[in-house]
């Protein structure tokens, strides 16, 4: 699969995802019918990664002010 997305649109989707709680990735997985367990782990599985890649932006940043 080939997806292109804007750089707006990855940083408001990083943003959005960064630090979000189990609570909070179950509760936007809920809906009229109750929970969709997949799609609150694909929402786990998607804060995890948003998390992981502004932790490396982050480290990478201090890295360079350092030098």
């Amino acid at each position: 699969m080939n997806m292109k997305i804007g750089l707006t649109e990855l940083l408001k989707h990083l943003s959005f995802w960064y630090n979000k709680s189990d609570d909070e990735c179950i509760e936007l997985a809920t809906n009229e019918y109750g929970l969709d367990a997949k799609q609150a782990l694909i929402n786990m599985f998607e804060r995890d990664f948003c998390t992981e890649i502004n932790n490396n932006v982050v480290e990478e940043l201090m890295n360079n002010s350092k030098q």
